[in-house]
């Protein structure tokens, strides 16, 4: 073996280059072949014992070069690190394996995302921009994104705690309520607490409409399929919540929004309002990219500028907390 063309590689100060950029290879390679265990349903096949090929092979084979292509495939899980192979056939091992629990998939799903919805984003976007066209709404899968959004969850329940009552009456009006469980939270801490969740995708709401039956919440809570746009004024809110939604709005109709949103509410109700902004971590800033470039949509908002939007939609004692240390994702709490 020579060392001569890494040698010319050094003096053309070409060498550093690839080694960084090679260096980036192997997680981009162990991010899409998760997503693409859990996306072919072999992750949950292989979640207990090990599984043959020959009990695998029957979902992917049908003439030898098929068996040759799912060999190699399995191959490359091997080399990863994400599948573990001997006698009695293959089985998770690592990442995929602790991926694979149930409390670990939201961070499962937005591994999917980021292969899927961010890598479109940023590799397709300028494309679009070139033809003057935008993104539309059905670039991001519902259910997907239902899971994902709750690795937030954590962080979220802080505001819940801290503005919902914990007892005594309280009406609510959650605005894309995704899977219900936010609802759910608030529910268990109140037994008092009732809700209607409105949801814009069908799909999401059938989730959290199924998720509100299977924890016997049906008596309590109500899923809407709708436009909080386009909902009558009700003025019998205590509360209405937006969690990691504005950006679903352009930013010029945020205003007439938060307006509309004022109108659902009791003389003495309150909004409470969530979402990442401007100068978070880099999946906040692919999100940025998400809101800015889809046609129903708008670009993340600063702190001040979510607090101007929000005095002039006429609410007050507008209370800012930060969710994340070091992070930008915060809470928005006002009186109508």
């Amino acid at each position: 073996m020579s060392f001569k063309p890494f040698l010319q590689l050094a003096a053309e100060k070409k060498l550093g280059t690839a080694i960084r950029c090679n260096s980036l290879y192997k997680p981009f390679y162990k991010l899409s072949y998760l997503a693409a265990l859990k996306n072919s349903g072999l992750m949950d096949r292989l979640r207990g014992e090990r599984v043959a090929f020959e009990r695998l092979a029957g979902d992917f084979i049908s003439d030898s070069k098929t068996e040759e292509a799912l060999i190699a495939w399995l191959q490359l899980g091997c080399r990863l690190g994400l599948l573990s192979k001997n006698d009695l056939g293959y089985s998770l091992k690592g990442l995929a394996k602790k991926l694979a629990r149930r409390e670990n998939d939201p961070t499962l799903a937005l591994a999917q995302e980021v292969s899927s919805l961010h890598y479109d984003l940023i590799t397709k976007t300028l494309t679009k921009l070139r033809t003057g066209e935008l993104w539309d709404l059905d670039n991001q899968d519902a259910e997907l994104t239902t899971r994902s959004s709750r690795v937030l969850e954590p962080f979220q329940v802080q505001a819940l705690d801290r503005f919902i009552p914990k007892s005594g009456p309280c009406h609510l009006l959650e605005v894309g309520c995704g899977s219900g469980i936010y609802i759910r939270h608030a529910a268990i801490t109140n037994p008092d607490f009732t809700a209607v969740g409105l949801e814009l995708q069908k799909d999401a709401a059938n989730v959290a409409l199924e998720n509100i039956r299977e924890w016997g919440l049906q008596d309590r809570v109500k899923v809407e399929i709708g436009d909080i746009r386009t909902r009558p004024a009700a003025s019998d809110f205590d509360m209405v919540t937006l969690y990691n939604n504005i950006y679903y709005f352009p930013i010029e109709e945020r205003v007439d929004l938060l307006v509309k949103i004022r109108k659902q509410l009791k003389p003495d109700g309150a909004l409470l309002l969530t979402t990442c902004c401007q100068n978070g971590n880099l999946g906040m800033e692919v999100l940025n990219v998400w809101g800015a470039s889809n046609r129903h949509g708008g670009r993340l908002p600063s702190v001040q500028e979510m607090i101007e939007q929000m005095k002039q939609a006429g609410f007050q004692g507008i209370d800012t907390q930060r969710l994340i240390p070091g992070d930008s994702f915060y809470a928005f709490h006002a009186k109508r």
